[in-house]
């Protein structure tokens, strides 16, 4: 089985990678991929549940999006909106992997303009079984604790009336569940806003034992004007492009107590495991060489020992 520490750089081929000039949702995944989906524009100045589209006016935003169902490849996504009068400069950028997502937004606008706003979604889906080691456990109920960390700012600007915000929502089989975080604060009138977040989120989830499952992360980065209508300016920054991270599953419980179990997915991925970073290319140039290097060195000792 796959885990989390993808062994070839072949992962990062853009095979499986669709696009689309539309803003993405975790409803346009299957029962397994990921997406990064960077937007910004004029938005009605509500809040959708992280994993849906955002709440954009019709025609006034600009989105790129990116999906894929390969493992270990890594996604991007960036966009901006600009506008002279009410003046809006919003822009904003993310990245994902199945097991990782990097999310920044930043915006700064004439409340006469409307909701300005930036923001992107990023997440994942996959399919997965948990088996009991008990064969009687089978078909029974059970919570699946898992964790991830979330590292961060949030910045809201001491003039006009801003917001800043970071959500991560937990789905189950194409729901939202209570599973949730969130962060949000506003820059306003002489009082600026400033949060950093560096931590662990633990969730808890109620899956059937030997059933396959649907378990999507999806989380979202945004800014954006709080109030809309005075002549005045507001500017903000939620920056978590560094990043969300799985960190494994911590346990499975079946009426309280802790059960032996396996794990199958649909994409291969071992998700017992914490998340851990792919070398990038030139790492791996770089290794190659130290290999080399360290290869010849062991060559010339030996033939140095053979002519003693």
């Amino acid at each position: 089985m796959q885990t989390l520490r993808p062994l070839s750089v072949l992962a990062l081929a853009i095979a499986g990678l669709s696009t689309s000039a539309a803003e993405l949702g975790q409803q346009d995944l299957g029962s397994t991929g990921a997406l990064v989906s960077s937007c910004a524009g004029i938005a009605t100045g509500a809040f959708p549940t992280e994993g849906n589209r955002f709440d954009w006016q019709v025609g006034k935003s600009n989105c790129s999006a990116f999906s894929t169902t390969t493992p270990g490849q890594l996604l991007s996504a960036s966009n901006s909106y600009t506008q002279a009068s009410p003046s809006i400069q919003a822009d904003t950028h993310g990245s994902a992997q199945y097991g990782s997502v990097g999310m920044y937004a930043h915006f700064r606008a004439n409340a006469s303009a409307g909701f300005a706003a930036s923001e992107t979604t990023a997440g994942w889906t996959d399919t997965l079984t948990l088996m009991p080691v008990n064969p009687a456990q089978i078909g029974q109920n059970a919570v699946l604790s898992f964790s991830l960390h979330l590292d961060g700012v949030l910045d809201g600007l001491p003039t006009g009336n801003s917001y800043t915000r970071i959500g991560t929502q937990v789905w189950l089989n194409n729901a939202a569940t209570a599973s949730n975080f969130r962060a949000q604060g506003q820059g306003q009138g002489g009082f600026p806003f400033h949060q950093v977040i560096n931590q662990d989120l633990n969730f808890n989830v109620t899956v059937k034992l030997g059933t396959p499952f649907e378990l999507g992360i999806f989380s979202r980065a945004s800014v954006g004007t709080a109030g809309a209508g005075p002549n005045w300016f507001s500017e903000a920054t939620s920056d978590f492009a560094s990043t969300l991270t799985w960190q494994g599953i911590s346990g499975v419980k079946l009426g309280g107590n802790a059960i032996g179990y396996t794990l199958s997915s649909q994409s291969g991925i071992d998700w017992t495991q914490a998340y851990a970073p792919v070398p990038e290319p030139a790492s791996w140039g770089l290794l190659a060489v130290g290999l080399w290097v360290l290869a010849r060195r062991g060559r010339t000792e030996r033939r140095g020992e053979h002519g003693r």
